[in-house]
């Protein structure tokens, strides 16, 4: 797929969560390689674009390969702070490659998009970093975003309890727990 072609897909995207996600599908379909889409342009997916919408776009992957495809695509390197290099195009916004695989020990979720499948983050690990920010910055509406993660879904809760105790965020754990039997 050439730069127009790439533009003209990503364009007809009706959503913003439907664009990141068709991205990752034709990100990892040009560059023949796992694509995942993590941090909050996963929480962006999950939870809608109406709900929240990310400042960039995270994804764990081969470096190499997908900037290759990014180069195809006319993406330009930009020098963040702390000399860190993102990707922009002006279709996307800013995209960093934040390694080459996810830390968390957790399978990623698979969805399909019109332009083949795309990988997101587990949700658990998405949950405990929207708790620890809550805590930390006194945000209810991180807070609140991590209740809405983790409605009528099946979690991972040993997962949960581990990283909660680990970041500092048991109590609001416990919280959440309660707050999505109501």
């Amino acid at each position: 797929m050439d730069a127009k072609q790439f533009s003209k897909t990503i364009a007809s995207a009706a959503k913003l969560e439907e664009r990141i996600a068709w991205f990752g599908a034709l990100l990892a379909k040009e560059s023949r390689t796992e694509v995942e889409i993590v941090g909050g342009s996963a929480v962006e997916i999950y939870l809608t674009s109406a709900a929240y919408v990310s400042q960039d776009v995270d994804l764990v992957g081969s470096r190499d390969k997908i900037g290759a495809a990014l180069r195809r695509w006319r993406f330009q390197q930009v020098e963040g702070r702390s000399r860190r290099t993102y990707w922009f195009h002006k279709a996307i916004g800013l995209v960093d490659i934040v390694g080459p695989g996810d830390q968390s020990g957790l399978r990623p979720r698979r969805m399909e998009t019109p332009l083949g499948p795309v990988l997101v983050s587990a949700v658990e690990p998405l949950i405990v970093r929207r708790l620890m920010r809550a805590h930390r910055e006194k945000s209810t509406e991180l807070y609140e975003q991590a209740v809405e993660l983790a409605k009528h879904r099946k979690l991972d809760w040993e997962y949960l309890e581990t990283m909660s105790k680990y970041e500092g965020a048991t109590t609001l754990l416990k919280q959440l727990r309660k707050d999505i039997r109501r």
